[in-house]
């Protein structure tokens, strides 16, 4: 007897449902498998890493400056200079036709008739007639110049500044450091400070015997005062964290994330210099820490006293 046409329907039907079921079987462990493999490498990709690098920071100091010089104008016009501007002169040298330098130093053209208001003696013995003349300079937006011939003696200058209070308490009188303006940096020393209650109302007075570009016809630059360079071990800021005043890093070693405390020798809002291999924490012990082309995780993004990552 032959089989009725519907079983072998619903036979046939049973096998495609069977063979369909068992594809999407197979892809679902497909799937399960490229998951199961990719998840790692999304995770660590989210939990980005930095490689330490060798670096260096500046601690610095930055302000408008008002320029002083030891300066006597000579007369009120330049026709029959004999000397180019900004040559140095001998005393007794001629530099007109009827007029010798009192002095040596150098020889400028042009004035703006502050040179009789700023100079070195008269910022410590009267500061506040230098703080109203600073005031005054720093709301000029161009610079006065009337013809003449300046001396400017010992080839000295300095630059009188404003800072905050807070500033004012990190630096010292008689102390070296670097004087940058217009991309150019010249040796110098503090001369003198006046610290205030007021917001940037601190004075400043930085001097320097070496020539910057500018120093001898302005009478206001941009000054960078950098009091000190550290060099060690860079990383961005965003890996760096607290714990009970400890500092942190998270590292990663053989595939697992480590916290390790670290020692931060200067740090700004970018990026901060830390000591490498080991140091001595505040209680003397020594902390064996992070090293160059170590891994470090990046957007801790905790404050003090969180806790740190899990192993």
């Amino acid at each position: 007897m032959l089989p009725e046409k519907g079983i072998n329907n619903h036979s046939f039907s049973k096998r495609r449902k069977k063979k369909k079921f068992n594809k999407v079987f197979i892809l679902l462990i497909v799937l399960v498998y490229i998951v199961s493999r990719t998840s790692p490498i999304l995770t660590e990709n989210s939990n980005h890493f930095h490689t330490i690098t060798h670096g260096t920071l500046e601690d610095s100091i930055s302000f408008e400056g008002i320029i002083l010089r030891e300066e006597k104008v000579l007369t009120n016009s330049s026709r029959g200079l004999m000397v180019e501007s900004k040559e140095r002169v001998a005393k007794g040298q001629r530099i007109t036709n009827t007029l010798e330098s009192p002095g040596s130093g150098v020889i400028v053209k042009n004035r703006d008739g502050f040179e009789d208001k700023l100079n070195f003696q008269g910022v410590t013995q009267n500061p506040q007639v230098h703080q109203d003349t600073l005031e005054e300079l720093l709301e000029l937006q161009e610079h006065p110049r009337e013809d003449g011939i300046r001396l400017i003696s010992g080839y000295h200058w300095g630059a009188l500044g404003s800072v905050s209070i807070e500033e004012a308490k990190e630096i010292q009188v008689g102390q070296r450091i670097w004087i940058q303006a217009q991309e150019n940096r010249v040796r110098g020393r503090i001369i003198w400070i006046q610290e205030s209650d007021e917001p940037d109302g601190s004075l400043i007075l930085i001097q320097s015997s070496e020539y910057l570009e500018g120093i001898y016809d302005s009478r206001k630059l941009e000054f960078t005062l950098i009091k000190k360079t550290v060099e060690g071990l860079s990383v961005p800021i965003d890996a760096v964290y607290y714990q009970q005043d400890t500092a942190y890093v998270t590292r990663r070693t053989a595939g697992k994330n480590q916290e390790v405390p670290v020692n931060v020798l200067l740090a700004d809002e970018e990026r901060a210099i830390l000591s490498g291999n080991q140091f001595r924490d505040s209680d003397g012990e020594v902390q064996h820490t992070v090293s160059l082309y170590d891994e470090v995780l990046l957007n801790q993004r905790r404050s003090l006293g969180e806790e740190g990552p899990d192993e």
